[in-house]
């Protein structure tokens, strides 16, 4: 039974990738409506529903471990919440858990992505000391290595799986990786979000 802080883990695949993360907050608000979900609502002139998202996800990524925290008015058994917010929810978009959170949002350091394309292509360029490109911040572009914020990676086939950094100083987007590798194109699937140690699931 969840009685106030809840946390869902959901999937956002297929068409949903294309929406951006403001869409995504504008769509739960609506969902959690529609499914008549107890959810607790902010107080003063404008009230909406108090929801905080982890790791906001890159347009064109996809993922099947996203997380979104709230709270709810009432005490409210797990089943019932992620079968009300699954009917409401579009099918590329599920919930797959519901718990009380134990962990916080700050203690996410690293993302696991998937990165395949049509085509074979090599990892030489991170097998590089050091990997220089221009990276996007908050105060613009910048020529950085990225070296440092991949912490793991193996190919099979023509698919990657890579460990990169993902913490709010240090977060480094997977769309460098497949354009290093000369794969702009390559779909990608973010599959687990980690612990400090890089190898730990978040919950």
């Amino acid at each position: 039974m969840l009685s106030s802080a809840v946390r869902v883990r959901f999937t956002k695949v297929g068409s949903l990738q294309f929406i951006s993360h403001l869409d995504l907050n504008r769509t739960m608000k609506t969902v959690m409506i529609r499914a008549g979900i107890p959810i607790k609502y902010s107080e003063g002139f404008n009230p909406h529903p108090k929801m905080v998202f982890a790791l906001p996800l890159s347009v064109g990524a996809e993922s099947v471990t996203e997380f979104l925290d709230f709270k709810l008015d009432r005490p409210m058994a797990e089943e019932e919440l992620i079968e009300r917010l699954n009917r409401a929810l579009p099918p590329e978009m599920r919930v797959l858990e519901a718990y009380t959170p134990t962990a916080k949002f700050t203690e996410i350091h690293y993302a696991e992505y998937r990165i395949e394309d049509e085509e074979d292509f090599s990892i030489a360029p991170l097998m590089q000391d050091s990997i220089m490109m221009m990276k996007r911040s908050k105060s613009g572009e910048k020529e950085c290595d990225i070296k440092p914020l991949i912490f793991s990676f193996q190919k099979e086939e023509n698919a990657l799986t890579c460990v990169l950094s993902a913490s709010p100083s240090a977060y480094l987007n997977p769309e460098y990786v497949a354009k290093l590798l000369g794969i702009p194109d390559a779909t990608i699937l973010r599959t687990r979000v980690l612990l400090a140690d890089g190898k730990t699931s978040f919950r």
